[in-house]
Parts: structure tokens; C-alpha cells; sequence
């Protein structure tokens, strides 16, 4: 049985997995956990801000992630929304459930905008985004600085309301 649930630290290697696995997929250049080091330590990177973090499970099986990192000022990062491919998609559609976890919050916390960077190649990503009501932003528009893995990304940008 499939279910979303908070971070527990005993979820941190199999979330690694998960994310290296999306990411490495042959697509883009490869990078490691020494590129996003956030991975390492989950529960301060995003509880202790104010953010959330959440993990689908199939059984005891990580199958998929989305976190949120909250930079104040109404600020918010959505970052390692990843789910595997046999999860993507229908009849699960686990992406849209975990990302309604993730916007249920961002309006709880009073988040007012939600940004994200996402390789230029994804083109799955983009259109799951778009539809999502996000918009595809330059960089210098950007209303904040913050570390991301891939050099040559696209950025966007959702207004929650």
C-alpha cells in the first residue's frame, strides 16, 4: 500500500538512492551527493526553517520525495521531487499527490512564492510544472540566492494563493 508520510531519518539512504537515481539517469551530467550536500542532513535543511519534507513509501519501500525549504519572506524552494518511474504518472499520479502535500503546506506556512530549478532537458518536469500554474523565470529574476546541483538549469516560479 502506497502512503505519504514525513522524513524520518531512517528513510535518509533510500531517498538518496531515489535521487541519484532520477538525476543519473544518462540524460544530464552525472552528479553526486557532494553536489547537494542537503541530502546529508534533510531534517536541518528543511524542518528547522520552517519547511517540510515528505517521502512516499510502497510498503517500506522509498518510492518517492518532495521537499520545501522555506527562506522566510514568503519564500519557498521546492526541491528533490522525485518519484520512480513505475510510480510516475497514471493510474498513481504520486507526483500531483506528493506536490499537493507540498502546496497544502506552502499555504499553511504562508508561503507566497514557490521557486524551483530543474535541468533544461526535463522536459516531463516542465510540463508538469507549467501545468501546475508555474512559470518559467531567467535566473536575474529570481527573488532570492540558493544552491543548486546543475550549472545549466531553468528556473520557476509559482504564485500561491
Amino acid at each position: 500500500m502506497i502512503k505519504i508520510k514525513l522524513y524520518e531519518e531512517s528513510d535518509r539512504d533510500e531517498i538518496i538512492k531515489l535521487v541519484l537515481h532520477c538525476q543519473n539517469d544518462g540524460t544530464r551530467p552525472i552528479i553526486s551527493i557532494t553536489d547537494q550536500p542537503d541530502l546529508l542532513c534533510i531534517y536541518e535543511k528543511y524542518f528547522v526553517s520552517g519547511g517540510c519534507f515528505w517521502v512516499a513509501k510502497d510498503d517500506e519501500k522509498v518510492i518517492g520525495s518532495i521537499g520545501l525549504m522555506n527562506y522566510g519572506n514568503g519564500i519557498g524552494i521546492l526541491k528533490k521531487f522525485f518519484v520512480y518511474e513505475q510510480y510516475q504518472g497514471y493510474p498513481l499520479h504520486l507526483g500531483q499527490k506528493l506536490y499537493l502535500k507540498l502546496l497544502l503546506f506552502a499555504k499553511k506556512q504562508n508561503i507566497k512564492k514557490i521557486i524551483l530549478d530543474t535541468p533544461k532537458n526535463t522536459e516531463r518536469a516542465h510540463k508538469f510544472y507549467a501545468k501546475a500554474g508555474f512559470k518559467k523565470i531567467e535566473k536575474n529574476e529570481l527573488p532570492i540566492e540558493y544552491d543548486y546541483p546543475y550549472k545549466d538549469c531553468d528556473f520557476f516560479i509559482l504564485s500561491v494563493g
